[in-house]
């Protein structure tokens, strides 16, 4: 007796997805950290509410005068647009990825977005 069509296709669609996941969870179409260029000199505002679509799960702030650890190393290229050495970091978390962005005050701008970067969670810094 051979398999009807129905069942062909249920069984290619869970191979499909039994095949998806893995795709989904490792990400291979995104490097282990990438800038997030569309939202630099953009403010957080914008972020939130066009890239986001909610508010960021961590919020901090730092002094650059202070030193700065490789996780933060990117605010030191724009450090000289910078009016204040006082940083805002917020960080987005998903299943299988981050996303941070820190802002700082240029010009009027007090919460324009100075770097933004997109890493996977095993990415130690």
């Amino acid at each position: 007796m051979a398999p009807s069509k129905a069942l062909n296709y249920a069984l290619a669609v869970v191979v499909i997805g039994i095949a998806a996941i893995p795709l989904w969870y490792f990400d291979p179409l995104h490097g282990d950290i990438e800038e997030i260029e569309d939202l630099i000199g953009k403010n957080l505002d914008y972020a939130i509410k066009s890239y986001f679509h909610a508010a960021p799960n961590t919020s901090t702030t730092f002094d650059v005068s202070n030193g700065i650890t490789e996780f933060r190393i990117g605010v030191l290229q724009r450090e000289t647009m910078l009016k204040d050495n006082t940083i805002s970091e917020y960080t987005w978390v998903f299943l299988n990825h981050k996303e941070t962005v820190w802002t700082g005050k240029i010009n009027d701008s007090e919460d324009e977005i100075i770097d933004a970067i997109r890493y996977k969670n095993r990415v130690v810094f």
